[in-house]
């Protein structure tokens, strides 16, 4: 009987409909990958390569892989997956490795997604193993905070949220997952949610995490809050540093001003960046008083902010020189 599903269009790839009976086998005959209905995604020069017969070992491995990479939500996912485990461990092997590479290092925002797939990867192999949705969830809660991606804010936490509660189903007595899923709760203002997550999180954690805790909940019960929720804010700030490198000043400067003026958000989430632009858009627009007001603010709260040094240098010796030629 045939697949109904069609298969996911992926750039690079072409698929090979086996019958019914095709088995692929490598590795001396050690592996045998029985393929019944399912279609065998190949790369375009492997596909061209065939004349009329069947593919590779080599050749389906490089085309699960490389279509498992590119979309890991792909149509037989699942099944692509387990044929990797099954008959393709190096290629396991590699993306562990890269995984653990880039938890060792400040990688960029493509990197997370990149890390994102290969672990969706293995919580397909693996899809009882509550590690995996915790692992992309904390993944993209990481790139929905990233400066550079505060456009993509929004959709990210709700990612993060998404996988987090498939890690609690999986494992509900996690303490670490509550926990996290408490906090991206809180970032989408789903405080409800919050005060459910950390009431039963609180007795298994340490105690600087149980303190830090107890004050947000305390907060969160005394209706101390954020205007809008921090999703709304990060968005915003995102908005503004487009903004600000359209040179629209006044724009930009607006937007910011109306963030730092939520004292709840800006102690819980102290961000120099945000008075440092904000100070270039009133240095830029003839401001330089409230300029170095803000490069001062982003300094004391991050005293190694060098740009906001050298802008904060480069306005008072502008005043000097405009001071003796007056």
């Amino acid at each position: 009987m045939m697949n109904s599903e069609a298969p996911t269009a992926v750039s690079g790839i072409c698929y090979y409909q086996p019958d019914a009976g095709c088995v692929i086998t490598g590795l001396d005959e050690k592996v045998r990958i029985e393929c019944h209905d399912l279609p065998l995604p190949l790369l375009d020069d492997d596909y061209k390569a065939l004349a009329g017969g069947k593919p590779s070992y080599d050749a389906v491995g490089r085309g699960i892989y490389h279509v498992l990479r590119a979309n890991p939500d792909c149509a037989f996912g699942d099944k692509y997956a387990r044929i990797l485990q099954e008959g393709y461990p190096h290629h396991i092997s590699e993306m562990a490795s890269q995984i653990l590479m880039m938890e060792k290092k400040d990688v960029d925002v493509a990197y997370l997604d990149r890390k994102i797939n290969y672990l969706k990867i293995f919580s397909l192999i693996e899809p009882g193993n509550a590690r995996f949705p915790l692992e992309i969830g904390l993944t993209f809660m990481d790139k929905g905070l990233r400066l550079s991606a505060l456009h993509m804010a929004t959709t990210s936490l709700y990612r993060a949220e998404e996988f987090l509660r498939k890690s609690l189903l999986l494992s509900p007595g996690d303490a670490s997952i509550r926990y996290h899923l408490g906090e991206v709760s809180y970032i989408l203002g789903k405080y409800d949610a919050v005060l459910s997550c950390w009431h039963e999180t609180m007795p298994d954690m340490e105690e600087k995490d149980a303190r830090k805790i107890e004050q947000r909940l305390g907060r969160i019960k005394a209706g101390v809050l954020p205007r809008v929720p921090v999703v709304d804010y990060l968005e915003a700030i995102g908005a503004s540093f487009s903004l600000f490198q359209q040179e629209e000043y006044a724009g930009a400067a607006g937007v910011l001003a109306e963030v730092l003026d939520d004292s709840v958000f800006c102690e819980e989430y102290p961000l120099p960046e945000v008075s440092y632009v904000l100070g270039l858009c009133c240095s830029r627009m003839g401001m330089p008083r409230y300029a170095e007001d803000y490069f001062r603010a982003a300094i004391r709260l991050n005293p190694a902010y060098e740009e906001a040094r050298v802008a904060l240098a480069n306005l008072t010796d502008k005043e000097v020189v405009c001071s003796d030629s007056e």
